[in-house]
């Protein structure tokens, strides 16, 4: 009953963590774009872009962070499997939920430290030291809304973990 409940918050997270990684996906290319643009400019004319320093970066917050709920529902995290494939199932799940409920509590600190930096740095007016003066808040809310993201993707997998739904999506043509 309690799955049923939650399978509609579920899919939501899912599909915001989607739309996370196709943010992330967006920056990638942007990234990419404004970084062999200066190459080229640089290269061929001379011509320095300091908005393509300034911007690449916030680009790279949003390649790092704003997929990372995508990845973990994907199972592309970095883990250390040593451990988990030396106990019995009930030992490792038990290890997942007790890492995934940490991860939980770090993720949620640093999504609240993020976001009241962002809201702080709006209330200041805060811009970014290049000549651009970018609102500091538009890329730091960027940061944080990644790190929610990632917190609901945990709140997520624990969910699925504790009513024994599997917390990744099989890999299409996997060998296991």
């Amino acid at each position: 009953m309690v799955a049923a409940i939650l399978r509609p918050v579920l899919r939501a997270i899912d599909l915001v963590c989607v739309a996370g990684a196709v943010v992330a996906a967006i920056a990638c290319a942007i990234m990419a774009v404004m970084l062999v643009t200066e190459v080229i400019a640089t290269s061929f004319f001379g011509w320095s872009q300091p908005w393509a320093v300034e911007f690449s970066g916030y680009s790279l917050l949003a390649v790092f962070f704003a997929g990372s709920g995508w990845a973990l529902r994907q199972g592309a995290h970095i883990r250390v499997t040593l451990v988990t494939q030396s106990l019995p199932p009930r030992g490792a799940w038990a290890l997942d939920v007790l890492a995934s409920f940490g991860a939980l509590i770090v993720t949620c600190y640093a999504s609240y430290a993020l976001i009241r930096y962002a809201l702080r740095s709006a209330e200041l007016g805060s811009v970014s030291t290049y000549l651009s003066q970018t609102p500091l808040a538009l890329p730091q809310g960027l940061l944080a809304a990644s790190f929610v993201l990632l917190a609901l993707a945990l709140f997520a997998r624990i969910t699925r973990l504790l009513t024994g739904e599997d917390p990744e999506l099989p890999v299409a043509g996997a060998i296991e």
